[in-house]
């Protein structure tokens, strides 16, 4: 059944930075002139400034730093007629989540992770929570936790491509400069990037090559070590830049040099929408998130392995008519896929579909009350079967358990996922709950 009656939206984000803000202001700022809805939002932490500028021109409500105040933001859910909750893996989130009893309402999470790996994963308890759970790509539907489900409540799974929109790229103007430049843009730090990033880079066989890498928090870090290996000059990492200056950076560049880690955590990489929008050709790894986004040959180029990524690169450069072609598809396909438009009118479909599910109150599955859940609990639920090790640490019934279970913590941190200060990892839990011995001492562990 079509509702025509205006719907009542509230959002709850964990914050509104650059990141999920990239998504949600934009659509939120095109929904400014539908009568049909009204949207409010709840940040957990902080909202940046650049969002708190856009809720006050586009005229909607944003509360910020409202994690303390669970009492008005459960008021807040009770008188909306859909919850939106931008789900990933944030200590602030599901300390609300597992902790609350909702009142009755209609919740949908819209996942902004792709659902693996931990600690940026779903578990069977996150997937059943909400009336309706929404991934950003359809490659989440490919996670074990996700396979496992039931054939019932898959039927309650939708996929929206997450985008901000690409009209603003569309209007840039091609640079010319001399020499040949590879660009990046995105967080320069291992959890994203390939571990082995400069070794690549290095093996590129181009005249006059400069890899251009735009963006924080480690460049200056990454310059450094390309010093001390003595190919230096073979890179400029800019550290931030504002939004102006990346377009400029991006309106130099002769294709889009992408190799990421083969497990990061990006679900639909909205600068990897940007470049192809800007007929920048994308070169990347065969990674889950980017086959789905780009098309090897069509709309760039999908290397194997790290010695085909140097082969491309070097290929394409040599071939300025195959990079014209795939420039061409690239902005073609994302113009059609990327739509801020079609993004829109596809979540009109799902908000009018769970207007017609009954609210119910909502419970997390947890055997213990509120105010026996400790911090360390938290960060358990949200690893689900992924957080074994530290399972194995809290059930150690003597001291050579623990030093086996400590150890097996500390080859888990091995991983340059579980090395971030966020991200979910027990750093990011640890620095929301500072008080909690447990997480402060795996911290310590995984340093």
């Amino acid at each position: 059944m079509q509702r025509t009656s205006t719907k009542k939206i509230l959002h709850i984000t964990p914050h509104f930075g650059a990141g999920v803000g990239a998504v949600i202001l934009p659509y939120l700022s095109k929904m400014r002139n539908n009568p049909l809805a009204i949207h409010r939002v709840v940040c957990l932490d902080y909202a940046n400034h650049h969002a708190l500028v856009v809720a006050k021109e586009a005229g909607f409500a944003l509360h910020d730093n409202m994690s303390k105040k669970k009492s008005e933001i459960l008021g807040l859910i009770a008188a909306s007629d859909i919850v939106l909750v931008h789900w990933w893996n944030h200590p602030l989130l599901y300390d609300f989540l597992v902790r609350e009893k909702l009142p009755p309402s209609r919740i949908i999470f819209w996942s902004h992770i792709s659902g693996f790996p931990p600690p940026n994963n779903f578990t069977a308890k996150a997937l059943m929570y909400p009336d309706v759970f929404v991934f950003t790509t359809p490659l989440s539907r490919e996670v074990a936790e996700v396979e496992r489900l039931s054939d019932e409540r898959k039927k309650y799974l939708r996929y929206v491509w997450s985008t901000g929109g690409v009209d603003r790229v569309l209007s840039i103007e091609r640079n010319k400069h001399s020499g040949f430049i590879v660009g990046y843009i995105g967080n320069v730090d291992y959890a994203k990037m390939h571990p082995d990033f400069l070794d690549i880079c290095d093996k590129v066989r181009i005249p006059n090559v400069k890899f251009v890498v735009v963006g924080g928090p480690n460049g200056a870090l990454f310059q450094g070590e390309a010093e001390r290996r003595g190919i230096g000059n073979k890179f400029h990492f800019t550290g931030f830049v504002s939004e102006e200056e990346k377009w400029g950076h991006l309106a130099t560049f002769d294709i889009f040099g992408y190799p990421l880690a083969p497990h990061h955590y990006g679900s639909c990489d909205q600068v990897l929408q940007e470049v192809m929008a800007a007929g920048v050709v994308p070169v990347v790894l065969s990674n889950p998130m980017e086959r789905y986004m780009v098309e090897d040959g069509i709309t760039g180029v999908v290397a194997k392995n790290t010695d085909e990524y140097a082969d491309a690169l070097q290929n394409l450069y040599h071939n300025a008519q195959l990079r014209d072609v795939l420039s061409k598809n690239a902005k073609q396909y994302a113009m059609q896929t990327f739509s801020l438009e079609k993004m829109a009118q596809e979540w009109e479909v799902i908000l009018d579909e769970v207007m017609n599910i009954p609210k119910t109150v909502k419970k997390w599955d947890i055997n213990k009350k509120s105010e026996d859940i400790t911090p360390k609990d938290i960060f358990l639920e949200a690893l689900g079967s992924h957080g074994e090790v530290f399972t194995a640490y809290c059930d150690a019934k003597n001291d050579r358990e623990r030093e086996v279970a400590a150890e097996k913590i500390k080859e888990v941190a091995v991983s340059a996922n579980w090395k971030s200060k966020t991200k979910g990892t027990v750093h990011q839990y640890s620095s929301f709950f500072p008080d909690d011995a447990l997480l402060s001492l795996w911290s310590a562990l995984m340093k």
